[in-house]
């Protein structure tokens, strides 16, 4: 997957700006494909660039103006291509997993502490999860059924937050 290809999922949604967008990646694909603001912006260059996008400059008083992207056919045509080709299966790259494989050699107490401070963060990331859940699950109609697939993908996160924690109690029974 390339940032190009989530840019258009992200704009065939809502069109929106480039700040807009960015804001979108921080609270929904970012989770799991981030993107700094230089790559957007790049990224959006090059989808207009391209024909793939469309830019509406709007004239704010006092600002700068605001730069709305939306979708071209051409660029609903790129997302549609590429969404019917086949995906290669996640690798985790995980530090932590890492030193869990090797704590071997750690003092006890060593492994509790870090596995401790990975609750915490993995625990709170749940609980981001189920507060966008949420606001998704209150979402008028056209809203809720517009983010279904992408909601769907907030579930898996949600499954995997909840399987870490499961699993970090019994490695916390072996440490």
């Amino acid at each position: 997957m390339s940032l190009r290809h989530a840019l258009l999922a992200l704009i065939d949604l809502e069109p929106g700006t480039g700040y807009d967008l960015m804001s979108r990646i921080e609270k929904s694909i970012g989770f799991f494909w981030p993107a700094t603001h230089q790559q957007v912006y790049k990224e959006l260059h090059q989808l207009q660039e391209l024909g793939w996008v469309d830019v509406q400059v709007e004239n704010q008083s006092g600002k700068p103006d605001r730069r709305v992207y939306t979708l071209r056919e051409s660029g609903i045509h790129a997302l549609e291509s590429w969404l019917t080709q086949d995906s290669s299966a996640a690798k985790i790259r995980d530090p932590f997993l890492l030193r869990v494989f090797a704590a071997h050699r750690l003092e006890t107490g060593a492994l509790r502490q870090q596995l401790a401070q990975q609750k915490n963060l993995h625990q709170a990331t749940l609980d981001l999860y189920h507060s966008i859940d949420e606001r998704l699950r209150s979402a008028p109609d056209h809203v809720q059924n517009r983010y279904r697939f992408a909601r769907h993908t907030l579930r898996l996160g949600i499954y995997y937050e909840q399987a870490w924690l499961r699993w970090s109690e019994e490695l916390d029974e072996l440490a």
